[in-house]
């Protein structure tokens, strides 16, 4: 391979792969998203788990660090911790902290509420050591009314960069020497969203894309709804402004990285097409930011955006090309910065409509989880550990069940 880092295939004392976890208090999901790489059936050696904590002071989060780096201390280099102080709100501090501190050849990014198949590092290893790609993403499954993320049907296949553009989000596997031959760190200064921009410049400029489906590799935990369970890594863009900030930055940086990439005239185009415009003005809510806002910010983001679409990358945008929602009365208005018919638009569109999430959804997504780690149990070493994981999934199963119970007494 070309600019091979250390830690790459070929270094004496690399890993295969850099397991970075950033956590901001994550408490009980912590702990579980701990113990599903911990259990994984490849060997220590291989990989390499790296926890970035941006400035957890949560007794309960502190408690489980200490504890796993204490049973794990016997294994130099497997378990580190790597600790930021001052917590910084969002993501992009701690993965950059990953990135400068990993030595795998790849990294796969977990985040600490979320969990992993216990055979999913050991086929990410055989994947990668036959195909030797730049990106790996994997079959993911919603639990408690998690929306959907990475569906992949088949169990191993190489994909066109348009594909792999559909899914701009890092829980994914990339390669250390890639990242480091582009220079590419996280927006540290996006409250949210550094996720797009950094897949995004990675993608437009990387060459070789995998997805790796047939087993349930990673699991997207919803839980912003209990009151139990911690805040979020990431601040929450919110209001109109904030959303006009954060999404004017991710385009911004997403046309610079678009127009220094390797990719032809015509390749550039369908990225526009495809992703920027109905991606960010539409799923990333920057037009209905810009509608929503008070008259003096709307007008002012509109002209702003109007000059980001006079960049010669965008400036010959055909209407017969426009798709995915985005639509030529969409262009017109931004490009007249029309104000009031934008909103007349958006207007229009209405609110995706948010399907309702049942706690028998939530219940069953934890099942799924709890098979999994059952059918991971033969072969771990730390069997104690893995009961005991156990014996918590099932009192969340259990408490569970009573609230299921009770809001259908509630509706008798």
């Amino acid at each position: 391979m070309d600019d091979v880092v250390p830690g790459t295939p070929g270094a004496a004392d690399g890993r295969l792969i850099t397991v970075g976890i950033p956590v901001f208090n994550g408490r009980s999901l912590l702990r579980s998203c701990l113990h599903s790489v911990i259990s994984s059936g490849l060997p220590r050696e291989r990989f390499e788990i790296l926890v970035a904590d941006d400035g957890s002071r949560e007794p309960e989060t502190l408690a489980i660090l200490a504890d796993f780096s204490a049973k794990l201390a016997g294994e130099p280099g497997f378990f580190r911790v790597l600790s930021l102080g001052t917590n910084s709100g969002g993501a992009a501090r701690p993965r950059n902290r990953i990135l400068d501190e990993a030595t795998g050849a790849y990294v796969f990014f977990i985040d600490s509420d979320d969990t992993i198949g216990s055979q999913a590092l050991e086929r990410i290893a055989e994947a990668v050591a036959a195909v030797e790609p730049d990106w790996v993403a994997l079959h993911q499954v919603p639990v408690n009314g998690r929306a959907a993320g990475c569906t992949v049907r088949q169990t191993q296949v190489e994909v066109s960069r348009d594909k792999a553009l559909s899914t701009l989000t890092v829980h994914k596997v990339f390669r250390r020497a890639e990242i480091e031959r582009q220079h590419l760190r996280f927006d540290e200064e996006l409250p949210s969203g550094q996720d797009i921009s950094f897949a995004f410049s990675y993608l437009v400029n990387a060459q070789r894309f995998l997805m790796l489906g047939g087993y349930d590799y990673y699991y997207l935990t919803q839980h912003g709804g209990n009151p139990d369970e911690p805040v979020h890594l990431s601040r929450r863009a919110s209001s109109p402004a904030a959303l006009i900030e954060k999404n004017h930055r991710i385009l911004t940086s997403m046309i610079t990285d678009l127009t220094r990439s390797p990719l032809s005239e015509a390749e550039r185009l369908r990225v526009v097409y495809d992703v920027l415009l109905p991606r960010v003005l539409l799923r990333q809510r920057y037009l209905a930011s810009i509608a929503n806002a008070d008259p003096e910010v709307g007008a002012k983001a509109l002209a702003e955006l109007a000059g980001l679409l006079a960049d010669p990358l965008l400036a010959g945008l055909d209407d017969a090309g426009l798709r995915k929602g985005f639509t030529p009365e969409h262009l017109a208005a931004i490009r007249d910065r029309d104000l009031p018919g934008l909103r007349r638009l958006m207007k229009q569109a209405g609110p995706a409509p948010k399907a309702p999430v049942g706690t028998a959804e939530r219940w069953a997504g934890r099942a799924r989880r709890v098979t999994d780690v059952v059918a991971g149990l033969a072969s771990h070493r730390h069997v104690v550990e893995e009961l005991a994981a156990l014996r918590r999934s099932v009192r969340e199963l259990q408490k569970a069940q009573e609230r299921l119970e009770e809001e259908l007494r509630t509706r008798g």
